[in-house]
């Protein structure tokens, strides 16, 4: 979220119609809310996907995950092709 907001502070200060900057800013805060990292439905149903997606952006890492069952962690390493730790 840090790096979201210093975008977004630098799409406000920078050059051109204040109006054009708080639209850009108004398109661009719209597609970051679909994005995993800043808004995430959790559904039981869904769990497997999402962490994919989570782990994938780099939202999450594999020692967040600690605690989780050994066979749901080595799911997730095998769909992301990544060596267990």
């Amino acid at each position: 979220m840090n790096r979201l907001n210093q975008e977004y502070a630098k799409i406000l200060s920078g050059d051109g119609n204040p109006s054009d900057k708080f639209w850009a800013l108004e398109k661009r805060i719209r597609q970051d809310k679909r994005h995993p990292g800043v808004q995430l439905e959790l559904r039981r149903s869904q769990l497997l996907n999402q962490l994919v997606l989570l782990l994938s952006d780099n939202v999450i890492t594999f020692k967040d995950l600690e605690g989780f069952s050994d066979g749901l962690l080595n799911a997730l390493h095998v769909i992301t092709e990544r060596k267990p730790v």
